[in-house]
């Protein structure tokens, strides 16, 4: 497929983060332009790899990166169990000019001395860095994340933890009342005050978040358990967005790329949203990459402004986990 974008093309989503404002109620229309090429084999091979903008039109790799080197901080988003966006995530990071620091979702928070021994320089790989500050390499796989903490070593680059740990998510969620608030450390209680004192998402945001939380457990969850773990999502990504900041402070001549999955890179939800609440000396350009299989386009139609890019990639091959769920629900 012929690119259509001019250089022209990535002005408005340039000019929207210089004001830092995210704009919840603008159409994601590329979408439809996207379903509308996949209707065959031949059509689908040649939208795999294309880069796509907020407004909808299509953009070449080369300005897509040109834009992405100016930005101070970039979210990265992923599907965690896809070869080919963990070897895009590596090839986008070597494409950038300048000191990088490599943020990760899998890497937990807390600890004392946990930054700084991750960023022991005296490390000579990657999986001895990794085991330092205790990565689940059996849970998150190390064969997708290893590479990431080897090159993070071979260049030098810092490292920076940014998520609560999934046994302090599930307590979050499954707390009674304002219990939750007793499962959090004193620097994150702290920080969720500042900018969600509920851990909530305004109506329509939260009303989005909830059917994609209700869809991935096969609409089997009772609404009951759906804003419990809505409140577990938005405590991720608020100590995301304080952990982005930390980085940013601690190392401010380095640009910051965030390697997370792609829901929490969201700007109307997730980490860009919360990135966007901070008070206004303390805000910074943002930009966000959603990088999606194509076989779940269709699965984002009627997004309102999730990200700044996409680009479209293979197809993510699993059993379907519903599927079961649905043959029990024929025969009741």
């Amino acid at each position: 497929m012929e690119p259509m974008a001019s250089p022209d093309n990535l002005t408005p989503f340039v000019v929207r983060h210089r004001r830092t404002i995210p704009r919840i109620a603008t159409l994601l229309g590329g979408l439809a332009v996207l379903l509308a090429f996949s209707c065959t084999r031949a059509e689908t091979s040649t939208l795999v790899g294309s880069w796509w903008d907020a407004q909808g039109q299509s953009v070449t790799e080369k300005q897509a990166l040109d834009c992405l080197r100016d930005a101070p901080v970039i979210l990265l988003g992923e599907v965690h169990d896809s070869p080919p966006i963990h070897r895009r995530q590596l090839e986008l990071l070597d494409a950038f000019n300048g000191p990088v620091l490599l943020a990760l979702e899998q890497l937990d928070l807390g600890g004392d001395g946990r930054i700084e021994r991750l960023n022991d320089e005296s490390f000579q790989n990657g999986r001895a860095r990794a085991q330092a500050v205790g990565f689940d390499q059996d849970g998150w796989g190390w064969d997708r994340y290893g590479p990431l903490f080897d090159w993070a070593t071979e260049r030098r680059a810092p490292l920076w933890p940014l998520n609560l740990s999934r046994e302090k998510a599930m307590a979050v969620a499954m707390a009674d009342g304002t219990g939750w608030r007793d499962e959090l450390d004193a620097n994150a209680r702290a920080w969720v005050d500042e900018i969600a004192p509920e851990l909530s998402l305004p109506t329509e945001q939260e009303r989005g978040l909830v059917e994609v939380l209700e869809q991935s457990h096969c609409q089997e969850i009772p609404s009951a358990m759906s804003s419990r773990m809505v409140r577990a999502q938005v405590a991720r990504d608020v100590l995301m967005a304080k952990a982005i900041m930390g980085a940013r402070k601690a190392y401010p001549d380095h640009q910051i790329v965030a390697v997370m999955g792609n829901e929490h890179a969201r700007l109307d939800r997730g980490v860009g949203y919360w990135l966007a609440q901070l008070a206004e000396e303390a805000r910074l350009d943002v930009m966000s990459i959603g990088m999606v299989p194509i076989n779940q386009l269709s699965d984002a139609a009627g997004l309102d402004d999730a990200f700044d890019l996409r680009v479209v990639m293979p197809a993510v091959d699993r059993p379907d986990p519903c599927a079961q769920a649905r043959e029990s629900r024929k025969g009741e």
